[in-house]
C-alpha cells in the first residue's frame, strides 16, 4: 500500500473548504468496509481512511507545527496494512454506559480471539500491544492479520470468508461480504508489488 506523505495532509484553512464532500465520501467508503457482528464493529483500513483521520486531527487541533503534522503521519501510518497483511479496527459497541461498565470488564483479552476465517482455513488477528490491561479492555482494537504464501493463496481463492471473536461468551462471527472480500483479495495482490 502506498505509504502517506506529507503531501497528502492538507492545511486545515484549505481542508476545511472541502470537508463536507471529503466527510460524505469517508463515509461511504467506511460503510462499505466495515462488518458488523452483535457486539462488535470490524473496519477495514485503508489508506484513503487514514489520510482521512490525519487531515481531521490536523484540522480539529489546528495543527501547524511541520514536526508534529508529521508524527502524525508515522502514528497514524501504523494502522495501514503491510505486504500481505489486513488491518482492522475492532470498535466494541454497547448500547448504554451501563452496559459497557458491566460488560467490559468480561471481555478482558478479546483481541486475542479474533479470527478471519475462510473457507476452511483461518488466521489469528494480532493486536496491537498496550491497548488494554488484564482487568480492563480498550474498546477500540487494532489488529493485523498477517498471511504466509499458503493461506495468503487460499484467501485469494475463498468464496466466503468471516470475521469471528472466540472469547467466552462473546462468540459472534460477521460474513465479510463478497464485494468487500474482493476488494481485499485486489488490495493484498497490489500490496505485492
Amino acid at each position: 500500500m502506498q505509504s502517506i506523505s506529507r503531501e497528502d495532509i492538507l492545511p486545515p484553512k484549505i481542508y476545511e473548504k472541502s470537508r463536507e464532500s471529503i466527510t460524505k465520501n469517508i463515509i461511504t467508503h467506511k460503510k462499505g468496509r466495515r462488518v458488523i457482528s452483535k457486539t462488535f464493529s470490524f473496519l477495514f483500513e485503508s489508506r484513503d481512511i487514514v489520510v482521512n483521520q490525519i487531515n481531521e486531527m490536523v484540522f480539529i487541533e489546528n495543527v501547524q507545527d511541520e514536526e508534529e503534522i508529521k508524527r502524525l503521519i508515522k502514528v497514524y501510518s501504523e494502522q495501514l496494512p503491510g505486504k500481505n497483511e489486513l488491518s482492522v479496527s475492532m470498535f466494541i459497541e454497547f448500547e448504554s454506559q451501563d452496559v459497557m461498565m458491566r460488560e467490559l470488564p468480561k471481555m478482558t483479552g478479546i483481541e486475542d480471539t479474533v479470527y478471519i476465517t475462510f473457507d476452511g482455513d483461518e488466521l489469528r488477528g494480532i493486536p496491537e500491544e498496550g491497548r488494554s490491561t488484564e482487568v480492563l479492555e480498550s474498546t477500540l482494537q487494532y489488529l493485523k492479520f498477517k498471511f504466509d504464501e499458503k493461506n495468503l493463496d487460499s484467501f485469494l481463492k475463498a468464496r466466503n470468508a468471516y470475521i469471528e471473536t472466540r472469547k467466552k461468551g462473546y462468540e459472534e462471527s460477521a460474513r465479510i461480504f463478497p464485494d468487500l472480500l474482493e476488494s481485499l483479495k485486489s488490495e493484498l495482490l497490489s500490496n505485492q508489488k
